[in-house]
């Protein structure tokens, strides 16, 4: 009688710890998947961008259209490729093997943009004329944004809409409020 007590609570205990783990990863998968949705329902701070910077940090997970010139890549990082009819190419990136988020914008101009985890611009380098770095107070950031939404919206806007089947608003707003605030 004992021994068939310590193994039906044994089996209750790895049946329950797995049900936690299911859980959790359930919790996590919902979260990166529908960042977009709830990144647009969170409020946040004016010159945050958490919309963009959810799409490329969850590239692995949130829905991706498919559209003519446009390329993705996911290796070592998350890339988007705006490729142009005349052969010039737009990329944003998201390098993943920063310690913190680092999210690089490539533009026709040969000028990379450098921005933090809240997608707020840090700085620049200018490629074409060698000048190096450019100081983001010098750049028109309202342009600078206009210029990367015009390109990659479209992410944006396939997984703004995309509502969760199980809403955890108040779980990604707890993760993510202070990062985007």
């Amino acid at each position: 009688m004992k021994r068939s007590r310590i193994i039906g609570i044994s089996i209750l205990v790895l049946i329950m710890g797995i049900l936690l783990v299911v859980v959790n990863l359930y919790i996590d998968y919902n979260l990166r998947k529908y960042s977009v949705y709830y990144a647009h329902n969170m409020e946040h701070k004016e010159g945050t961008h958490p919309e963009m910077a959810m799409a490329l940090e969850n590239m692995d997970v949130i829905y991706k259209p498919n559209k003519k010139n446009i390329r993705y890549r996911e290796d070592g990082g998350f890339s988007i490729y705006n490729n142009f009819a005349n052969g010039e190419q737009v990329i944003i990136n998201h390098d993943i093997e920063e310690q913190k988020s680092c999210y690089i914008f490539f533009d026709v101009m040969y000028k990379s943009y450098y921005f933090d985890e809240a997608f707020r611009l840090e700085d620049g380098y200018d490629r074409l004329t060698g000048h190096g770095e450019i100081d983001a107070k010098t750049v028109d950031q309202k342009a600078l944004y206009k210029d990367i939404y015009k390109n990659f919206s479209f992410i944006v806007e396939a997984n703004v809409n995309r509502k969760p089947l199980i809403n955890l608003q108040k779980e990604f707003n707890k993760k993510y409020y202070k990062r985007f605030n």
